[in-house]
């Protein structure tokens, strides 16, 4: 009895190995098969797609008259004195 015990989970481990390793394989082609169809992004590419992000981030809100409010609303805060807070 004890042997076809250890037979049993030698067979369900082998098992759970070949899965294994045939999903790894399988997983590996499929990233292979998607970036192949991908084109490969040159530096100069790289560094204008961040250019471009960090110019419409500045235009959203950040003129100078925004800073100037937000600098002023921002000096009030820390010139109240201790004994108010």
């Amino acid at each position: 009895m004890s042997r076809q015990l250890i037979d049993g989970f030698v067979a369900v481990i082998v098992f759970c190995v070949a899965v294994s390793i045939g999903s790894s394989v399988a997983w590996s082609n499929n990233i292979v098969d998607l970036a192949a169809g991908q084109p490969h992004m040159t530096r100069a590419a790289f560094d204008q797609a961040f250019a471009d992000a960090a110019a419409a981030a500045s235009r959203s809100g950040n003129t100078p008259a925004n800073r100037e409010k937000l600098r002023n609303i921002g000096w009030k805060y820390l010139n109240v004195p201790l004994a108010s807070k």
